[in-house]
């Protein structure tokens, strides 16, 4: 019998892994049948929030020409900042860089736009101790505009 790749298309389910290749792969392993595991999602997003990816999408061709929300704006003009942390956020949301945690939740380290404008009473959310899942919260935050700018301007 050939191997059996399984793929986990991009954009499935960004918040989390997609779980569905993986019970197939373990369901096949039970029946002794080899096989592999791919997912996309998790290659589209690093590749995209890399320096090099942000670099790209902030010097996408005729960007200065697009009309951009208050909000785009806000995110474009601060893009030197995005593109510095990008990777540093990254690597802590993957668990390389747990310590990375008080620096993401001291005041004003992030560059924040509108997604921040959501935020309630962290230390209500989180506690005084819960600088990792505050930190994790406010990572996502940060993806998330970097995400808003490119559907708006990409």
């Amino acid at each position: 019998m050939k191997d059996i790749l399984l793929i986990t298309p991009p954009f499935t389910q960004l918040n989390t892994p997609y779980p569905a290749t993986a019970y197939i792969k373990g369901f096949l392993n039970t029946m002794r049948i080899p096989s592999y595991q791919m997912d996309l999602g998790i290659e589209v997003t690093t590749s995209l929030f890399s320096k090099q990816g942000l670099s790209k999408v902030f010097s996408t061709p005729d960007l200065e020409a697009i009309e951009l929300s208050e909000n785009a704006e806000r995110i474009y003009q601060m893009k030197a900042h995005y593109i510095k942390l990008v990777e540093p956020i990254i690597n802590f949301l993957q668990g390389k860089s747990p310590n990375f945690a008080r620096q993401i939740c001291s005041d004003n380290f992030l560059p924040q736009a509108s997604r921040f404008e959501q935020l309630s009473d962290l230390e209500y959310s989180f506690g005084l101790m819960g600088y990792q899942d505050k930190a994790k919260h406010l990572a996502t935050l940060f993806l998330e505009d970097l995400s808003d700018f490119i559907v708006e301007a990409i």
